[in-house]
This record gives C-alpha cells, structure tokens and sequence, in this order.
C-alpha cells in the first residue's frame, strides 16, 4: 500500500498561502477607492481679501526660553462662535494624551487641544440649540483611547462624532497588510494596552500586538478641516496642517482661510465620508448646507452682476484671486503641473515635515535646471513624540536636490525642540501673481498616491495680496532668522544632510514599500 504524500500536501498547502498572500496584498493596493475621496476641485474666483493665512510657531531664543505664536486655534474658536446652522470639523488624531516616547518627559508641557475646541463646540450648541456638528476623528483617536472622555461629552451634547472607517482606503503597505491579515488579524484584538510599541506618537507607551500590527499599513483620516457657516449667509474653511491633539499643537504649522464657491465639493466630500463610515443621521445638517450653498450662489451672482456694471469691473479683473481644493492623489497632480510650469522668472520656497515622493523630487530638480530660485525648508528628522528619529527621508533628499542640482536647490532645516516642523506649505511667484497651497499632506507616497486622506486648498493671487505677502513674510522670517533675541529658526544643509547610499537605498526602499518615516 502507497504512503500518502504528505510532502505534496504539504508543498500545495503552502503555495495556497502563498497565493492568498498575493492576492491580498494585490487587492488591498488595487481596490476601488470608496467615494468622497479624490477631489480634484474647479477654480472659483474669490477676493483676494478673503484668503488669510495663518501660522503656529515655535521655537527657542539665546538662552533656550521657549518663543509661541498660536493663531490657528484662535480662528477655529472664532469660526465655531459664529456658525448658526453648521459645522464639520475633521480633525485627525483628536485628544489631549502625552507624548508616548520614552524621551516625552524633556518636551514642553503641551496645553490642552480637543478639550478647549470640545468646549467651545458644547457653548456653541447651547447659544444656538439649532447648530448641527459633525467631528470626523482618525479612528485612531478611540482605539488609543486618545480622546475617549471628550469624546463621550460631545456625543452626550448631540455631536455627531464619526470615526472615519480608513479600512475602506487602499494600503500603503499592502505586503505586510496581505500577510497580516492571512495570519494574525483574526485572532488579535484592538485594544489601546499592551506590550508592544506605539508607533502613532501620543497615548500610551504600550498597545496591544492587534493595534501594533495595523499600523505598519495604517491609513489616516488627516485632512484636519472646519467647513461651516460664516453667519452670514455664505460658506467658510479653514484647513490646517496638523491633527487637533495636544503635542501636535507644539508643532510650527501653517494654515489657509477661504470661502465661497470652491469649498461645495469638500463639503459634500466629507458628508460622503461620514456616510460610508456608518453615519446615519445627516438629514438635517445636509438640508441646512444646501439651503446655504444656494443663498451663497445667489448672493456670489449678484455681486458679480452688480461690479460688472460699475466701472469697477477693470480693476477687479486685475486684483482678483480663485481658489480650489484637492485631496489624495490631485494633490500631487496639481502640485506637478505647477511645478512643471516654473521657469527662470519664477520663485519656489517649499515647507515640509516630508520630502520623499519621487515625482516631486524630480520636478524641484528640473525646474531648478531651468532657472526657477528653489528654495527647501524641511523638518531634520531628529526627534518628535518623545522618540529618537533616524532623520529618514529628509536628510537623502536634502543631499540629493542640492547635489543632482550643482547647489542650485537651495536647502535649510528648520530648528525643532523636541516638537516638529510640520507646514504643509508651496508658494510659487511668478512676476506680479502667487500660487499658493497650504494643506495636510507630507510630501510623500503614502499621502499623494490615494493611500491617506489628505486634503490642501490652492490659490492664485495677486503677489501682493494680503495672504501671498503674509505667507512670503512668514517663510522668509524662518529662512533668514530675522527675530530678536538671537533667535534662530533654521540652520544651514550641511548640519544634517546625509549622503551615504545605504541610507540613501533605505530611504527608497521605504518610499516604494509604503513604510512610514514616523
């Protein structure tokens, strides 16, 4: 009698589980993006008087002393005290945790964030019982237990608070997601407790091998908005570019206000959002958003008519400014098309905590070949959340641009206190005209190519426009340290840019894998 082959049984079992992995792997990176997701906007004209922009700074004078300068958190305050019949605000990671690093204890005592917006939002629903709120929050937020007891405040008041089901996106890193999920995902729990490293930078030191595992291929919700109501009939954004916690709120980051017709697309984009994250209850906020995009339509209409038939028309034409917004992946596209346009008679500076995407890296390279004055300020990778980093990828990047460009890439870092550097700024001059982007995407693959949720607001605009000469002001400020008090902002590239090609290969192979630099 023949023994059973148990050696083919064996070699079939394991090429079954070899081909799972692969088809896992290539599904999570392929499938079909949920909707909301991918905006690519329409220009829409705007005043140039309407576009502000803000800015959060930190740093450290002569003698080490701590230097703030908050002005996002104001205009939220404010933008929630004045809406009357609604407001969305997505928020990324959302509570007010400490750092989780072993390193935490030498970071600067982080005021609270979502505690201080929680209760503005609960003072805004008792002075107008009529106000619908949506919170859409990273799910992140609840599984850390980051913001668990504002949380339950807001829902308790009526908030609608919406965990943004990131499940639904494609994986950055769909290699490790496919195995993890043929091998462990079914039998690790969430939990927030554990033994295993946090690797989201707040909450606690430890989380359990279940949340561990998903965050290697972990999408983000951080498109960190507030859309709403002006109070008077029309419709206002801001965007800002860091999440709404504690220790985010040391970061320096920037922020963009606009409003009017550009904004429709996003409004609709996050009630989508909301919905396919299992948000049910949307009638009235989505009633009372239509009825505002119509007034402000209406209103725009008449403004228009009535400046076409005075003689203002001309000088209008000349001071006019449009907007758009972007999300995912349109944000890389617009962003190339600009940069693709930049010539000798044109001025880029760029802000960033990352720098990594290939496209990208490439067009700075070229336009700088082609005369544009490039200058980069980047985040030096060295610490963040109470964590040691490796300086990956901004130190590669920084040697490659100043090197594949004979130095005509100009490159700084931006001088970080345990904090990080975290604007996700582009300002591209042109004669008498700005292009202007303020948004929450880094610079990088798993951000640009439709893996997290990101979003940035673009303008064009009068070179001197109150928001294009505050922007310039702002990134000149930091680039040539013009502050009292021997306070420097940025250092020269040669302090920390890395040219080894081990580093540099690592770096690469991160990029294309999908790994996060954090």
């Amino acid at each position: 009698m023949r023994a059973f082959p148990f050696r083919w049984l064996w070699r079939l079992l394991v090429a079954a589980l070899l081909l799972a992995w692969a088809a896992l792997a290539l599904w999570q990176s392929q499938k079909r993006l949920p909707p909301g997701v991918h905006i690519a906007g329409n220009w829409h004209s705007v005043p140039a008087g309407e576009l502000q922009f803000l800015r959060d700074l930190t740093a450290a004078d002569a003698t080490g002393a701590p230097l703030n300068q908050h002005q996002i958190n104001v205009e939220l305050l404010r933008m929630i005290a004045q809406a009357r019949d609604f407001l969305v605000l997505d928020t990324g990671l959302f509570g007010d945790l400490p750092a989780a690093g072993p390193g935490a204890s030498r970071l600067r005592a982080a005021a609270p964030v979502a505690a201080t917006l929680a209760d503005a939002l609960l003072q805004a629903r008792q002075q107008q019982p009529a106000l619908q709120v949506l919170l859409l929050i990273d799910p992140a937020s609840a599984q850390l237990q980051v913001g668990s007891p504002t949380l339950e405040r807001l829902r308790e008041a009526g908030v609608a608070v919406v965990p943004v089901d990131v499940g639904r996106l494609r994986a950055p890193n769909a290699v490790f997601v496919g195995f993890w999920q043929l091998c462990c995902r079914w039998w690790s729990p969430v939990a927030a407790a554990g033994a295993w490293p946090n690797p989201l930078g707040i909450g606690p030191s430890g989380v359990s091998m279940g949340l561990w595992g998903r965050t290697p291929g972990y999408q983000r919700s951080h498109r960190q908005l507030l859309i709403a109501d002006d109070g008077g009939g029309g419709l206002a954004a801001l965007i800002f570019s860091r999440p709404l916690n504690a220790e985010a709120s040391l970061h320096t980051a920037v922020a963009l206000h606009i409003a009017g017709e550009a904004l429709e697309p996003l409004l609709e984009s996050e009630f989508v959002m909301a919905q396919f994250s299992g948000w049910s209850g949307g009638g009235a906020i989505q009633e009372r958003s239509q009825r505002l995009i119509e007034r402000q339509r209406r209103n725009i209409a008449a403004a228009a008519a009535a400046t076409a038939a005075t003689a203002g028309a001309a000088a209008a034409a000349v001071d006019a400014a449009r907007a758009r917004v972007v999300s995912e992946a349109p944000i890389a596209e617009a962003l190339l098309e600009r940069l693709d346009a930049a010539g000798s008679h044109d001025s880029i500076e760029i802000a960033a905590l990352y720098l990594s995407q290939r496209d990208l890296v490439r067009a700075l390279i070229d336009a700088a070949w082609r005369g544009a004055t490039v200058r980069v300020l980047l985040d030096p990778g060295k610490d963040g959340y109470g964590y040691d980093r490796s300086g990956l990828p901004n130190r590669q990047v920084a040697s490659e641009l100043v090197a594949a460009s004979d130095g005509a890439v100009r490159v700084r870092w931006y001088r970080t206190h345990g904090e990080q550097f975290s604007p996700g700024f582009v300002l591209i001059r042109s004669a008498a005209r700005a292009w202007l982007m303020v948004g929450t995407a880094e610079l990088s693959r798993r951000d640009l190519d439709d893996f997290n949720l990101a979003a940035a607001f673009i303008a064009e605009l009068p070179g001197a426009a109150p928001a294009s000469s505050d922007a310039l002001s702002w990134f000149d400020a930091v680039w040539y340290n013009r502050a009292a008090g021997g306070t420097e902002y940025s250092s020269d590239v040669d302090v920390y840019a890395d040219a080894s090609q081990l580093d540099y290969w690592q770096y690469r192979l991160l990029e294309v894998s999908g790994t996060a630099f954090d």
